[in-house]
């Protein structure tokens, strides 16, 4: 069970985090729920970090 609950978790840190690369809105987060959105949100945030230190 733990092992799905971090997979999921995971998977939306990546999907924020490429909603992020590609430089699209953080409004645009698909969850509702507060532990897959927050985790989604981190990862559109790094990417944001990730392209200003590339430009």
């Amino acid at each position: 069970m733990k092992r799905q609950k971090r997979d999921r978790l995971e998977r939306a840190h990546s999907r924020g985090y490429q909603a992020g690369i590609t430089g699209r809105s953080k409004e645009i987060c698909p969850y509702q729920t507060i532990e897959p959105r927050s985790h989604w949100l981190g990862g559109w945030r790094q990417a944001m970090e990730d392209r200003t230190v590339s430009v």
